[in-house]
């Protein structure tokens, strides 16, 4: 029977010492980990580091609805809806071929890793969806598509936040490369909000977060599970 069957793999977990393991029981009870996303921010008060811009790279605004959907694999009308809610796109070509794209939001926004609708504070902008093509990666193409955003919009807004999955080495090190400062980590909690794991938090960016619906937690946030990002 399945009890039986139970049973005799939980048998079968035995030590060196000949006492019974209660590993396998212990598994059957896991459940799926929320996701745990890593946040960065920069401030206008702050100074972009000079970066190298790989050979032949041209970056710009774009609203070409049909190669933003190739290039991200999603439906012409999902671009659309993004364009119509005030979200900017920006396509990086490298020798006049498409090789990554990366989206801004101003106003409204939705990490959707943590199924949260964001209400952007005035003059905040939220870097998401960006993805370099697998031929063009390792180039340095990321950080200097994120620059240019920064620069593109630095005028209008006093600070921009972006995420990445913790697992996402690439990521973190082209945000970080751009000129981003690491703010904890995002994770849901036990009663579906979302907190924010930050040690030595300033009170701007704390009033900020909160205008999003993001509370500094001391709660520490689980590993992210079945993360991944094609950066």
């Amino acid at each position: 029977s399945r009890c039986c069957l139970h049973l005799r793999l939980q048998w079968l977990c035995v030590n060196a010492m000949g006492e019974a393991a209660l590993l396998l029981p212990f598994l059957f009870q896991q459940k799926p980990k929320p996701n745990q996303m890593s946040l960065y921010t920069f401030s206008r008060s702050e100074t972009l580091p000079t970066i190298n811009y790989p050979a032949g790279l041209q970056i710009m605004e774009s609203a070409d609805v049909e190669l933003l959907a190739a290039m991200g694999d999603v439906s012409v009308d999902e671009v659309v809806r993004r364009l119509a809610n005030d979200h900017l796109a920006f396509i990086a070509y490298l020798h006049n071929q498409p090789a990554a794209f990366g989206w801004m939001a101003r106003g409204k926004a939705m990490i959707g890793e943590l199924n949260h609708p964001l209400i952007l504070p005035l003059q905040n902008r939220y870097l998401w969806n960006f993805r370099t093509l697998a031929a063009y990666r390792g180039r340095g193409i990321y950080p200097a598509l994120l620059q240019y955003i920064m620069r593109y919009e630095g005028r209008k807004a006093s600070r921009f936040w972006i995420i990445h999955a913790p697992e996402n080495g690439s990521s973190q090190k082209g945000i970080v490369k751009a000129g981003f400062r690491y703010v904890g980590k995002l994770y849901t909690t036990a009663n579906g909000a979302v907190g924010l794991e930050a040690t030595n938090l300033p009170a701007t960016e704390r009033h900020l977060l909160a205008d999003m619906d993001i509370e500094a937690s001391e709660d520490t946030g689980a590993s992210c599970w079945n993360c991944s990002s094609p950066y």
